[in-house]
């Protein structure tokens, strides 16, 4: 019989003193997890110094779950804008959980570059790459 207690060691805690498994869900109901902000090629990066670098973290997650509905409306739910690298307190771009470099788990960078640029707010901003995509929030 498995039992449902996961070993307390498996948890991050978060500067809220909130404690997260890697696999829980950021945003309630959305596909991206606190190891899609904090992992970065499987090993834990680094946790949030603040709580405003957490906090910016979940309302990126917020946004990009959002625009994600633009271009993976049609799609499996395991098709989705991926991270591949979002917090990281040593990379100039990624220090306070604001931007996200992503691509998406089956489209082209260029056409989701192109479908998402329609949808951003006024102060939101989205770079292309050849791997990957930039976002960019205030």
């Amino acid at each position: 019989m498995m039992t449902r207690h996961i070993t307390p060691s498996y948890f991050y805690t978060l500067p809220s003193g909130n404690r997260v498994h890697p696999c829980r869900l950021i945003h309630k109901d959305g596909t991206l997890m606190w190891k899609h902000a904090l992992l970065c090629d499987n090993e834990l990066v680094a946790l949030p110094y603040t709580q405003a670098h957490e906090q910016h973290i979940i309302k990126t997650a917020q946004r990009l779950e959002e625009l994600n509905t633009w271009v993976s409306q049609h799609l499996d739910p395991w098709e989705f804008l991926k991270p591949v690298a979002w917090y990281h307190p040593d990379k100039i771009d990624l220090t306070e959980g604001i931007s996200v470099y992503f691509k998406h788990t089956k489209l082209d960078n260029k056409f989701v570059y192109d479908v998402l640029k329609m949808h951003l707010n006024d102060c939101e901003s989205l770079v292309h790459y050849d791997n990957s995509i930039l976002f960019r929030r205030c």
